[in-house]
């Protein structure tokens, strides 16, 4: 037999074994291509998952008012992924529980184009815009849920905030006693009522009002710290009661030391001849009271310029060892202008103080004693230190701004926009700066980078459009855009704004007016930009008398240059 022949079985065998070697290796290069292509969404989809995870933690955790913990998880989640809606509807439950209505718009806005709002989210929603002065778009997000509950209490409630805000305050108190006898034992709502009683024309129930808000001031949870916080502010408020708010401020359970320190406000209006008395008292419980106490009533001396005192509450030796105690004492010395002790007490070793912030108070005690290359050199350590950090960013931005260094400021914010989890709000800070400005340009420049980076917002765009108009540029195309959003809300009077703003430009005056038809305005609450161009558009249409009236009523201040050269005919 050929020797071939003999190797023929041999040889066959090696074949199938390099088609089943060949034949494995595609397999496996087809799955480490599907794995390959795949990886990225499974990555993303495993970072939203780890997100929603975190937000439905912090969900929970703002139920149980751990807001520390809570704070800790929301970041997790938007930082993890912004683009989740979970995560953003996190941040916006956060800012709206702890009273940053302006932090949180954003968010719900964003939640509003993705069409996921719940009606709860709404009313939340609605809450952060009552409390910006946002009337027409507050009563836009509370149209949907009264309508979709309409015997609902916390519905009902938010329909009698709204009538308030306009005006109607009868309506306003028949809505909330309604909302009272769906939900008794809901304490909000019989604040509210009490609120409006109180405010009422009508002597009975004013008398009402006050009986109520007194009895709820007794109870010992949270609804009676409110009531306590409405009633000590009133600058109507009668002296026997206000003695009866001093005790029960001084023993309700859950006041904090800020709030109790309201009772000595009380106590120095009651008896003014008294206040070195009241002060002194109070000195003497607070020197040996605890830290965060003390720091407590230092900010409340320093707020009410008693900055000596509280350098005799807070000495050297007990700062230097607590950063809250440090910063409160350098309030004091920055409020009698002692750059120099400043600047002495930070240039020691071992400050308990984070580099950025001893680099910030630093660069503001230069500027004051007028060392201008100093204070330029501790500004760039300042950013070269916070860089790696967005929060100790976001300080020094703020920081800076309060202080009236702008451009220190921006420059801060410019630096987080590059970063996806505070790029928004940064863009909304700089927009802010901008807006100051006296022209119009350098808003509208960066609304031009934001559009480009969030195009489906619709406030952005609307404002894009609005800043355009007034430079008189690409009028046709805001028109256009304008004519889609008033489609897209139409009850949004920054929208109708642009729009009739746009006919205006146009020289369509019949058009200009007609986009107000429907609405009930009432002109006093509406911002004075809005205001100047509705009074523009009446005098395009000849109604003179109207539009002096309101030209008029605007304070030009409050206006930008051109929004002023809208309203100028009708104003001389």
């Amino acid at each position: 037999m050929p020797a071939e022949l003999h190797l023929a079985p041999q040889l066959q065998a090696e074949r199938m074994r390099r088609r089943r070697g060949l034949w494995i290796a595609g397999i496996c290069t087809v799955i480490a291509l599907g794995l390959a292509l795949a990886s990225k969404p499974i990555y993303r989809a495993g970072k939203g998952w780890r997100a929603r995870h975190l937000a439905a933690d912090a969900e929970v955790l703002m139920t149980e008012e751990k807001w520390a913990d809570a704070l800790t998880k929301v970041k997790a989640a938007y930082q993890l992924e912004p683009d989740e809606p979970e995560a953003m509807r996190a941040v916006a439950h956060f800012q709206n529980a702890t009273g940053n209505a302006a932090a949180a718009l954003s968010f719900w806005k964003q939640l509003d184009e993705l069409k996921v709002l719940s009606l709860t989210d709404r009313r939340r929603y609605a809450e952060d815009l009552f409390r910006s002065g946002m009337l027409l778009e507050a009563e836009q997000q509370i149209a949907p849920v009264s309508q979709a509950q309409p015997d609902d209490a916390a519905a009902l409630r938010l329909v009698a905030r709204m009538n308030a805000a306009k005006g109607s305050m009868e309506k306003s108190l028949q809505v909330a006693q309604q909302a009272a006898r769906a939900d008794p034992d809901n304490k909000d709502g019989r604040i509210l009522v009490g609120v409006l009683q109180i405010n009422s024309p009508d002597a009975t129930e004013r008398e009402k009002g006050w009986a109520a808000l007194m009895q709820l001031a007794e109870d010992h949870g949270k609804a009676g710290l409110d009531a306590l916080g409405f009633l000590t502010h009133r600058n109507d408020l009668p002296d026997e009661k206000a003695r009866l708010l001093i005790t029960l401020l001084a023993e309700h359970p859950l006041a904090s030391e800020e709030q109790r320190l309201v009772g000595l406000d009380l106590e120095i209006k009651l008896q003014p001849d008294q206040r070195e008395t009241f002060l002194e008292s109070r000195m003497a419980k607070y020197k040996t009271a605890e830290a965060t106490a003390k720091r407590s009533f230092g900010i409340w001396l320093n707020a009410h310029r008693e900055f000596s005192r509280t350098l005799n509450l807070i000495p050297p030796a007990e700062a230097s060892k607590r950063k809250d105690l440090l910063l409160v004492r350098l309030d004091a010395l920055a409020g009698l202008n002692s750059w120099k002790e400043i600047q002495d007490i930070l240039g020691k070793e071992n400050v308990p103080l984070d580099a950025v912030y001893t680099e910030l108070f630093l660069a503001r005690s230069a500027m004051e004693l007028g060392e201008a290359n100093n204070a330029a050199l501790h500004w760039r350590r300042a950013h070269l230190i916070a860089a790696p950090s967005p929060e100790q960013m976001w300080f020094l931005g703020t920081y800076a701004e309060k202080i009236g260094r702008i451009d220190e400021a921006e420059l801060a914010y410019k630096s987080l926009t590059a970063n996806a989890s505070t790029a928004r709000q940064a863009y909304e800070a700089l927009l802010r700066l901008a807006q100051r400005k006296p022209s119009p340009s350098a808003a509208r420049d960066l609304l031009r980078e934001m559009r480009r980076r969030w195009s489906n917002d619709p406030a952005i765009e609307n404002d894009y459009a609005y800043l355009s108009l007034l430079a008189g540029e690409e009028v046709a195309d805001c028109l256009k855009s304008a004519q889609r959003l008033v489609t897209e809300a139409p009850r949004s009077l920054p929208h109708r704004t642009t729009l009739a703003l746009a006919f205006f430009r146009l020289k369509r005056p019949a058009e200009a007016l007609a986009v107000y038809d429907g609405l009930q305005i009432s002109w006093v609450r509406v911002p004075p930009n809005q205001r100047a161009v509705y009074a523009a558009v009446l005098g395009l249409n000849g109604r003179l008398d109207e539009a002096k009236a309101e030209a008029k009523a605007i304070r030009l201040e409050d206006l930008r240059v051109e929004e002023q050269e809208l309203i100028a005919p009708w104003r001389s």
